[in-house]
């Protein structure tokens, strides 16, 4: 990623961002592999490809919730529809009609680029800058790992870490991430942030990411250890250069109408009326050094202080005051020196660049810190950041490493981001990142074993884990005491509820995959918290346990292996109609290779898929007991069968009922399981074939 002087890198474009940033991602994969792959399409604007047209019109489709307003797009579809002949060339993808006859709408080609194709590119644009697709929006090997179309391979140092794939190629990703300015120098924000959280225990979230997200190559400092040990908020910016406009290099007041050219706010003109107030009555202290004119001064900051230390003060107050000093003339002016500087206009100028780019800072790293909750590895939790799993960390990155990959120039931008074939879009494992020789992957392991006191690395794993679904376990008495899940699994019923429903459990994630991830906990009380709901769960959840990302198509949501059972639990708040489309299918699948995977394992285990919903229509019910009675075939091996599939629908209250019967919790799920078993018969799987044979013999 480029960017200019004194410019703050962001991870995904202000248009269009979003809370649900890690699904947003997911999302936009997945579209993009469906316009490219499946569609056939190349990534270019109207007439000659309808790509980035698609890619919007399935954008909005997938996220009714986030894209609420589309007006743009609805004037477009209005237009097209007026013309049937556009109308069908864009139905039948016929772009030689395009190209030859969209210059005679110049208004709906127009239409196309604005706040439609232009919004495509933006959002594509975060695919690019994590090297999940290329800059011509090719899908990268990293992507098709994300969209489930390749296999992640783990080295031995990957094998240790207990976080799961989607984590894993987000760690991998952002350890790769180069920030690039124009003369070619790099630097790696995530790099630094591990580096930081290795050096200290824990840090403030204000301070991390002023240090992570505003640090650029154009900062110099002496050393970085002395910079992360005494920071200070506000101090990334102390030592930027901000370049003087001619017009403001003199000492004298400036016109209203330059100063509201220079000290600008984009979103409000009546806080720009706020600045230049304030700027006067400046000016009339400095002339005056009187009592009034500094009560009149200090009198209107009050008023509108929150807007004033935003603007100039870097968040902090503009002056140092004493309620009990501020009659005295002199003790203000010497606390707040700074009035009488050589040329006030400068330094307002300056303060005002540096509010700017830490409030940019801000903004930006709020999307940061989403992508940075997904490699599972840096908790963040009541304002503080500190790194999960450190006893393991400080050897898996080596602290010296780390830190000289903070900066450099070696790297050739081309060679590093460009094209599906650059380091940065190519598919490496944590060893190749932190280029560990094999000799130093044995020493780590070493260490590592010396440490924890074990004698085969493969313990490691039940350590880490172990002590993680303590941690989990304790996580859900404190944030998910029993009569919350039942209140939240209450709220599911009406989407009006979705805000609040976010706000209870994460801002981060979208409400379908909050229903799975409390559905997962209520089953953990059903169960009468004996299950191992964590390894159940098929979710990506970050390193404080908060969901992001729900289940592949591959495999089912929720998956509890058991001594004596498998429960596997589908689920969806999709509505009656598009259960049917959207859930059938799938469920079945799952259901039906789990059972014949366990048989082909001969486990002994029962098997038992319960379907959990919102509500069901009687089609979906009944079909699900009828599919009990027939033989079905598997999807990875066509050659195995298996009868008896059971699933179960169960819908949201239903579910909340049973969490007051967890001691009963085996029972009922065996009668459930025995109320499914049917009459051993020989099913003919030819019976069809027959019925065809008979009826052609009879023509």
């Amino acid at each position: 990623m480029k960017i200019d002087k004194n410019h703050i890198f962001n991870l995904m474009d202000t248009n269009g961002r979003r809370n649900d940033v890690i699904n947003a991602l997911q999302g936009y994969l997945t579209i993009l592999n469906d316009i490219l792959n499946n569609k056939s399409m190349i990534w270019d604007r109207m007439p000659k490809s309808l790509a980035q047209y698609e890619f919007y019109r399935q954008a909005i489709n997938i996220s009714p919730e986030v894209f609420v307003v589309h007006t743009l797009f609805d004037k477009l579809e209005t237009e097209i529809n007026k013309y049937l002949e556009v109308r069908e060339a864009i139905e039948n993808s016929n772009l030689n009609w395009l190209q030859h006859n969209i210059s005679n709408y110049p208004t709906l080609m127009k239409s196309f680029d604005m706040g439609i194709e232009d919004r495509a590119r933006h959002y594509t644009s975060s695919l690019v800058k994590l090297g999940f697709a290329d800059e011509n929006r090719n899908i990268t090997s990293i992507g098709n790992l994300l969209l489930g179309k390749s296999l992640i391979n783990r080295d031995e140092l990957e094998k240790l870490l207990p976080i799961d794939n989607i984590n894993l190629v987000y760690l991998r990703q952002l350890l790769k991430l180069q920030i690039f300015n124009i003369a070619g120098n790099h630097y790696s924000p995530f790099c630094f942030a591990i580096y930081i959280l290795l050096k200290k225990d824990r840090v403030s979230e204000t301070s991390f990411f002023e240090m992570v997200q505003g640090f650029n190559n154009n900062i110099s400092i002496d050393s970085i250890d002395n910079f992360i040990a005494d920071y200070k908020c506000g101090d990334v910016v102390q030592n930027l250069e901000v370049e003087i406009p001619d017009n403001i290099k003199n000492k004298s007041k400036l016109s209203e109408d330059v100063f509201r050219k220079l000290f600008k706010n984009r979103k409000s003109q009546k806080t720009v009326d706020i600045y230049w107030n304030f700027y006067n009555y400046i000016f009339d202290f400095i002339g005056s050094k009187s009592q009034t004119e500094l009560n009149n001064l200090l009198n209107f900051y009050e008023k509108n202080k929150s807007y004033l230390n935003k603007a100039y003060g870097c968040s902090n107050n503009i002056f140092k005051t004493q309620k009990a000093n501020q009659q005295f003339l002199e003790f203000f002016i010497e606390q707040n020196n700074f009035l009488f500087v050589e040329n006030i206009n400068e330094y307002l100028y300056r303060q005002f660049s540096l509010s700017k780019i830490l409030d940019q800072i801000k903004e930006y790293s709020d999307t940061t810190k989403r992508i940075f909750k997904v490699t599972g590895i840096i908790s963040f939790d009541n304002g503080y950041v500190e790194l999960s799993y450190k006893e393991l960390c400080k050897f898996l990155f080596d602290k010296e490493i780390i830190k000289n990959k903070i900066f450099g120039n070696s790297l050739k931008y081309k060679d590093y981001e460009s094209g599906l074939n650059s380091y940065f879009c190519s598919d490496l494992p944590l060893s190749e990142i932190m280029s560990y020789e094999n000799e130093q992957i044995k020493n780590i392991i070493r260490e590592i074993k010396c440490c924890f006191k074990i004698d085969n690395i493969s313990e490691i794993a039940n350590i880490i884990s172990n002590t993680r679904q303590n941690e989990f376990k304790q996580f859900i008495e404190t944030k998910y005491p029993l009569e919350k899940v039942k209140n939240i699994l209450s709220l599911f019923s009406d989407r009006i509820n979705d805000m609040e429903i976010k706000n209870l459990v994460s801002p981060d994630s979208t409400v379908p995959t909050i229903y799975e991830y409390i559905v997962g906990i209520a089953w953990y009380y059903f169960s009468g918290k004996k299950i191992d709901l964590l390894d159940s769960y098929n979710l990506t959840l970050s390193a404080d346990f908060e969901p992001l990302l729900h289940a592949g198509g591959g495999q089912g949501d929720i998956v509890v292996y058991e001594s004596d059972k498998v429960v596997m639990l589908e689920v969806t708040l999709m509505n009656l109609s598009n259960q049917k489309r959207g859930e059938w299918e799938p469920v079945l699948r799952h259901s039906v290779n789990l059972k014949i995977d366990e048989e082909s394992k001969n486990t002994n285990r029962k098997v038992i898929t319960f379907f959990i919903a919102e509500e069901f229509d009687t089609n979906t019910i009944n079909i699900w007991k009828a599919i009990a009675s027939v033989p079905l075939q598997s999807t990875t091996d066509r050659n195995k069968f298996t009868d008896n599939v059971i699933i179960m629908p169960l819908n949201t209250q239903e579910l909340s009922n049973l969490l007051d019967k967890s001691s009963n919790y085996n029972e009922i799920i065996s009668k459930i399981y025995k109320s499914f078993e049917t009459d051993k018969i020989n099913f003919d799987l030819s019976w069809r074939d027959k019925i065809l044979d008979a009826v052609n013999g009879n023509c």
